[in-house]
Order: C-alpha cells, then structure tokens, then sequence
C-alpha cells in the first residue's frame, strides 16, 4: 500500500487515497443530524482565552477545530437564518428561555418566566403568547415591562452560514450577529442584495474592529466587498447551497460574541447615536 502523501489534484486528498474521495452516506442522516461549527469572535471575557494559549481577544476561532484564524476572513455568504432569543438575564442558569428559529414563532408558545432583568427592583414576567409579534418581547420597553426605554427582552439574532476560500477544510461554519452585531449584519445583507450576482459567488472581507461600550471596549464586525469567487469556488459554494438553503440546521452554540451584550443599548443611547451623526 502506497504511503504517498501528495495531495491529489489539489484537494487535500492523500495520492493513494484518491479512490475513495466522498461518494457514500454514511447512514441514514442528513444536515439536520449535523452541528455545524461556528467562527467566534474572542472577547476579553471568552472561555476559550483561558483554556487555549494561542487564544486571544480580538481574532476569529473556529469552535470544533480550536484554532484561531486572525483578525481579517474572506468569506462567501451561504444562507442566513433570522432568528429570535429570549434570554434569561446573566447568571440566570435558565440562560435561553425560548427560540423562535423562523423569527415568528416561539418553540415554547404560551409559556411565562419569571426573571430578575439587571436594572429593575422588581421580577417581571415575560409572557411568549403564539408569536414574537404577540408577545412583543422584540420590542424596545419589553424587557423592564413599564419603562419604555429598557431595551428588547428578546434579542434579534442573524446565523449566517459561510465557505471561507483561504480555509476550505474549515468550511462550512456559522458566524452569528446579535446585539451589537446587528447593524453590521444588516449592512451586510444591504450590499448583498445590492449585488449583480447570486450572493453565494459574493466574496466578503470579514474584519474585526474595536468599539467602545458601557462596560469598557469590546470586538464587532465590519464586513467590506472583495470581488468574486473563482470558477472552481463557485461551483462549491454554489452546491453548498442548494443542500442547506432549505435543510435543517445549527450552531453547535448560540452565545453572543459580543462583550457588551449583557448591557445592550436602550432607546437613549440609541437616539443618540442616531442624533449625533446629522
């Protein structure tokens, strides 16, 4: 048997194993039987800082390989899925209270929980009713029933699946926007659809910038045009396509990636933002 370790034809494949490039099942499973890995984006405060020696605050890591990937992606949009999470406040052992992964409906309709939000003397409850819409729990005074400034007790959260050109082996994995990550998602999704060409031949530089929050500096995202995949990329990432844009699937977690996300902004801070720039 050969031990002949030259890559056949450039697909990572060893020679003498090029007969048995994937062909086969391995059962009776599909995507929905798959977690797909996600891309963090390491915060000063991210696990994985204190159990790997080459994490650090401020690069991209994959979750299933441990290893980190920089501070700059290219990336090819694959699907996105929109979505809502009602959080039960930090060191609530609840953490996720409900989903509504169509971004309508919740998984546990009619459902109450009673919580203790950061900032109210008092626990409140939130009620899930048939919907989000319903429920209102996406909207800005929801979260502190009472004061219209609290901000929403469910957070909008975008999972965007990705094929990375440079890391075809790591590929693909999910990089998840929510709360602060919104904005540049849905700066993002703008360009998208601005484009000539389907969004899965759109390539992206994904860049990690600092910003200031309330509780001290934290990593967002900026996501800049940068062309076009290639032939033989398209055609990968084309057929990446066609088997997950309607097929079942998750991240192996949904955490926020984001610093600040346990003191998001409340409608204040938001108007004056908003305000500042005209």
């Amino acid at each position: 048997m050969s031990n002949d370790l030259t890559e056949h034809n450039g697909t990572g494949i060893p020679a003498h194993l090029a007969q048995y490039q994937k062909k086969s099942k391995i059962g009776n499973v599909d995507s929905s039987d798959m977690i797909i890995p996600r891309i963090k984006l390491l915060q000063a405060i991210s696990p994985e800082l204190q159990t790997f020696n080459n994490a650090k605050a401020g690069v991209f890591w994959h979750t299933t390989a441990n290893e980190p990937l920089g501070s700059t992606l290219m990336g090819i949009p694959i699907v996105i899925r929109k979505s809502y999470i009602l959080w039960a406040p930090r060191n609530d052992d609840r953490m996720i209270l409900a989903r509504a992964m169509d971004g309508e409906h919740w998984d546990v309709p009619l459902a109450e929980f009673t919580v203790k939000p950061k900032g109210s003397a008092n626990s409140v409850t939130y009620y899930t009713k048939g919907s989000v819409a319903e429920s209102g729990l996406a909207e800005f005074g929801s979260s502190v029933p009472g004061d219209p400034q609290s901000v929403p007790a469910a957070s909008l959260t975008y999972n965007m699946l990705w094929y990375f050109p440079e890391f075809p082996e790591l590929s693909p994995a999910v990089i998840i926007n929510t709360r602060s990550g919104v904005k540049p998602m849905q700066e993002l999704l703008t360009k998208i659809q601005g484009g000539k060409t389907e969004h899965f031949v759109q390539q992206y530089n994904i860049q990690v910038v600092q910003m200031k929050g309330a509780e001290g500096p934290y990593f967002s995202y900026n996501y800049a045009g940068a062309g076009f995949a290639d032939a033989h990329t398209a055609e990968i990432t084309s057929g990446l396509f066609r088997r997950y844009a309607d097929a079942a699937w998750v991240a192996n977690d949904e955490e926020s990636d984001s610093a600040e996300s346990s003191k998001p902004k409340d409608r204040r801070q938001v108007n004056e933002e908003m305000a500042s720039k005209f």
